[in-house]
């Protein structure tokens, strides 16, 4: 049997890049790979395809600074090694952040990834608008299932702007329908704008698997 390697790794999608269908990022990841002169795996069979797989994707003009794959290659390669040619091939605003070197069976990141957490710059905060807001969130939106947990910090740097860190389930515990970011979005957009809140900025922030209740990142775990 041939020697081979198996490596999850993580990657930002930010900048012009968040602009990138999902297709045309797994492109992008691919011909990066073949740059590199790293022997990829393909499945057996008529139409064999390469053997790198990733997370949940996400919508087109949301930035992220978590999304993860996992490949397999032909021979042994350290996962650093890996990182650095990667990202001699890739731009800034779309580079590997981690890489590990992986072994054995590991569910795939769309079946494992439980949990997303995302980040909203806030405009024009203030306490009494900033509970409103947190209240409808929880316990009077449609979205209100979809939401394990929240908290607001406000910018150290400016009094006016404040950081809602919202993680979410991948699926509404409702209908266990995937979560559907854009329309939250929407949703959120309106529910600020109606109590006088600027949505300034948001971002995926990271993304999560359980493991005993805990909340760990997909590298944590491998």
């Amino acid at each position: 049997m041939s020697e081979e390697t198996k490596i999850r790794f993580k990657f930002n999608k930010i900048k012009e890049f968040r602009y990138l269908s999902h297709l045309e990022a797994v492109r992008l990841i691919i011909m990066a790979v073949n740059r590199t002169g790293i022997d990829i795996k393909y499945s057996s069979g008529f139409n064999p395809n390469p053997k790198i797989s990733f997370s949940f994707p996400v919508p087109v003009g949301l930035a992220s600074y978590a999304e993860y794959s996992d490949i397999e290659i032909h021979g042994i390669l350290n996962a650093q090694d890996f990182k650095m040619k990667m990202n001699l091939q890739l731009k800034e605003g779309m580079n590997i952040l981690e890489a590990k070197n992986t072994a054995g069976k590991i569910s795939s990141l769309m079946a494992d990834i439980k949990f997303v957490s995302y980040c909203f710059i806030l405009k024009d905060i203030n306490k009494n608008n900033a509970e409103k807001i947190k209240n409808e969130l929880l316990n009077s939106s449609e979205f209100s299932n979809a939401i394990y947990s929240q908290n607001m910090v406000k910018d150290e740097d400016n009094s006016d702007i404040v950081k809602l860190n919202l993680i979410g389930y991948t699926k509404l515990l409702k209908n266990n329908k995937i979560f559907k970011f854009n329309n939250f979005l929407k949703y959120f957009k309106y529910l600020s704008n109606s109590n006088g809140v600027v949505v300034k900025d948001y971002f995926k922030e990271e993304a999560y698997v359980l493991r005993e209740g805990i909340l760990k990142t997909p590298l944590e775990i491998v």
